[in-house]
């Protein structure tokens, strides 16, 4: 199932973040038990989010106890306010100075109701999986303060509802696309190394 609707996702490398999750999830009562597929492919992807960007190692201890729980996703965190839902399906991710490290899984994008991710000022590294622009429903994205690298993939231009966007103090580079210019009201980027004809915010004073 994981597969047929992400086929890029592998399970050769038993190392990998994505066997990982794929293991802790056998392991899991609480998962056994779901008979939704979404439900399943959320998980999922919440756990691989959680192994790629290093979680049992890097992430501030508050933060690490609080997921991969034997209960419903919208619990992870809740104290910490880490996950935002609406029902049970995961709308909103806020781990901001977390201890995030290494790269952003491509599964992520299998949230594909996220509203909000805000990752901002972390260790995250690596290029943004083109997966982000499956964030239809995406309001307020900031994953700025990271080392991410690479260029701003072309499939942003899907997030036709975005408020806000922070890409600054990171190494990308490219373009904001035109045609997110009239959903975007705050777009925070490093000038210089992004273009973006509508943005009105930076780091440094463009000349």
């Amino acid at each position: 199932m994981i597969q047929e609707t992400m086929p890029s996702t592998t399970f050769e490398d038993s190392d990998s973040a994505q066997s990982r999750a794929l293991d802790w999830m056998l392991g899991d009562a609480y998962t056994l038990t779901l008979a939704d597929n979404d439900r399943i492919l959320q998980r999922f992807a919440l756990a691989v989010f959680y192994f790629s960007t290093n979680g049992p190692t890097s992430w501030l201890f508050e933060n690490r106890i609080a997921w991969l729980l034997p209960s419903t996703e919208c619990e992870w965190g809740s104290e910490l306010h880490n996950v935002g839902c609406n029902g049970d399906v995961v709308t909103a991710i806020y781990l901001v100075d977390a201890g995030l490290e290494k790269n952003l899984p491509k599964e992520i994008g299998l949230l594909s109701s996220l509203e909000y991710l805000q990752i901002f000022s972390n260790d995250l590294e690596g290029a943004l999986p083109s997966e982000i622009g499956l964030f239809h429903d995406m309001v307020w994205m900031e994953l700025g303060h990271n080392d991410l690298s690479g260029m701003v993939p072309a499939e942003i231009v899907n997030l036709s509802n975005l408020f806000t966007l922070d890409l600054t103090d990171t190494n990308l580079s490219g373009s904001i696309p035109s045609e997110l210019c009239v959903p975007l009201q705050n777009a925070f980027i490093d000038c210089g190394e992004i273009e973006c004809d509508c943005c009105t915010d930076y780091v440094d004073p463009c000349e």
